[in-house]
């Protein structure tokens, strides 16, 4: 249920009290893509950080790869992914989003994210087993990461009006929140077409095979440090 709390609490100040809902045409459906997605990466780097530290009496009691710690963590945020689904796509529906054949591009959107947040709770799960006290603060900086990628509104034409420079519009539009975001909206919303196009799944692919096997190093490379603090 927190995906469709947060939405509710979302739609509330930035749809109705801040006119959010002027800024696309299918303002609920572009919220609830944008929360259910975020939520998936949101929760599978926050609970794969914890993986290793959370869990050092097994760590230290039994020899195996530990990396299948956080890996496990994030295909359990996928499940609870998939129970949250149904209510995503009810909304979308409701809001008067047709299914097209580009809803066959939404599996694929979810394998790059997948893969990226695998990748994320890798390198999360040995930096907070080496200092722990990050895991106090890293759910503060994925809401910062969240508002600054388009969760709620479509950030890039908001900073446009704000005359923020084009180079950090340029590194708010390539960060991989927003791509993937925009690249779920463009799946499943046909209201809604995100700047970049099809350049946003070009980069998707990119942060995606970048992100898992850089995590699998990053994480490897302390394998055999887990579990002495």
């Amino acid at each position: 249920m927190d995906p469709v709390l947060t939405m509710a609490l979302y739609w509330f100040l930035f749809g109705f009290l801040m006119g959010g809902r002027g800024s696309v045409e299918n303002y609920t459906g572009f919220l609830a893509a944008g929360v259910f997605t975020f939520a998936l990466i949101r929760q599978s780097v926050t609970a794969g950080s914890r993986s290793i530290s959370g869990n050092e009496g097994l760590v230290r009691s039994i020899h195996f790869p530990r990396a299948v710690l956080p890996i496990a963590v994030v295909m359990k945020q996928l499940r609870v992914f998939y129970y949250a689904l149904p209510i995503m796509i009810v909304i979308l529906l409701i809001t008067g989003e047709p299914i097209t054949w580009q809803w066959l591009l939404a599996p694929v959107a979810l394998l790059l994210i997948v893969m990226f947040s695998m990748g994320m709770a890798l390198v999360m799960a040995r930096i907070v087993a080496t200092v722990q006290d990050i895991s106090e603060i890293l759910p503060y900086l994925l809401r910062i990461w969240g508002y600054m990628s388009g969760v709620m509104i479509p950030i890039a034409d908001r900073l446009d009006r704000l005359g923020v420079p084009p180079w950090a519009t340029f590194i708010i539009e390539v960060n991989p929140g927003t791509v993937f975001l925009n690249c779920m909206r463009d799946a499943l919303m046909d209201s809604y077409f995100s700047p970049g196009g099809w350049i946003n799944w070009a980069l998707a692919v990119g942060w995606a095979l970048v992100m898992l096997p850089f995590g699998l190093w990053f994480f490897w490379r302390a394998e055999d440090q887990y579990g002495r603090g």
